[in-house]
């Protein structure tokens, strides 16, 4: 979506045309020159997107400097959440940078099942926590959680760490470094065990987006036994760290059902599936009423 500006606005029509060519130039589609541009934009004035067509040429001149410099990083691939050093989830921002897994909005998807099942007190255990906006987020919804985060990166764990001071939530939510389960004593002590694990096959690589292979950790994306590796795992490890009627609850890829639902059926869950907004079953919810 374009918007002309009158004359009274021509050295921002001047910096927003600039803009655009210079992106259109480097092989971004129009709608997308534009949404890049107003979110960068956005970002630096901390207005809303749309704001930026009616701020003052005064205040867009301040940041035209840190503005350029931003897009030319955002023009070599750079992911726009890397370049803006956060991202929006759940409608709230959280910092990432290189190393740390971007969140994705189908993600939201994991916390909205988490938080229809979980109203009351309870104790979850996420596995794999990235940038913390999984468990931050579901402090924030519900506060008679208690959440217990695991992350073997120590760049994913400093980030977590900071958007868990800057949400003032480190007396409900733990972040423990470690691989998986292995920081965790196997006693029933928790309702939940919940992951966006790493689930897409190294066989998938090289069809993921330059954005996505370039910079993105592959540890958090990757998993072996065509992508199942973590899901199987979760799935094999989690009763023994769940109370009894406890459940596990994890995002999967959009082509997984068949594979996951064998395997739940395989080690004796009842489970269910829930959709994201494209109509792919996206979250396992998986429960085991008897403990072996």
């Amino acid at each position: 979506m374009t918007i002309y500006l009158s004359d009274k606005g021509l050295k921002k029509k001047k910096i927003l045309q600039q803009a655009r060519k210079f992106l259109l130039a480097r092989g971004f589609g129009k709608e997308e020159a534009e949404r890049e541009i107003l979110l960068i934009l956005s970002h630096l004035l901390r207005c809303r997107p749309l704001e930026v067509y009616f701020i003052p040429e005064g205040k867009l001149e301040a940041v035209e400097g840190d503005f350029w410099s931003l897009l030319k990083r955002r023009a070599r691939g750079i992911p726009l959440a890397y370049v803006l050093g956060e991202v929006e989830f759940y409608g709230r921002p959280f910092k990432v940078g290189p190393g740390v897994l971007i969140p994705r909005p189908e993600t939201e998807i994991l916390v909205e099942v988490v938080l229809r099942i979980f109203k009351e007190e309870a104790r979850l255990l996420e596995l794999g926590v990235g940038s913390g906006c999984i468990s931050l987020t579901l402090a924030l919804e519900n506060p008679l959680l208690k959440i217990f985060g695991v992350e073997k990166s120590l760049k994913a764990l400093r980030y977590a760490r900071l958007n868990r001071k800057k949400l003032g939530l480190e007396g409900r939510v733990y972040f423990i470094g470690g691989d998986w389960f292995s920081p965790i004593k196997e006693k029933p002590l928790f309702q939940a065990v919940i992951s966006n694990p790493p689930y897409i096959a190294p066989e998938e690589w090289e069809g993921l987006s330059p954005e996505v292979k370039y910079h993105e950790p592959p540890e958090a994306l990757l998993a072996e036994e065509e992508g199942l590796f973590y899901i199987a795992n979760t799935l094999r490890e989690a009763p023994k760290f769940l109370v009894p009627g406890g459940q596990v609850i994890l995002e999967i890829g959009f082509n997984q059902k068949d594979q996951v639902t064998y395997l739940a059926q395989s080690l004796g869950y009842q489970y269910r599936f829930e959709k994201d907004l494209l109509g792919y079953e996206r979250v396992l919810v998986a429960q085991k009423a008897n403990r072996k």
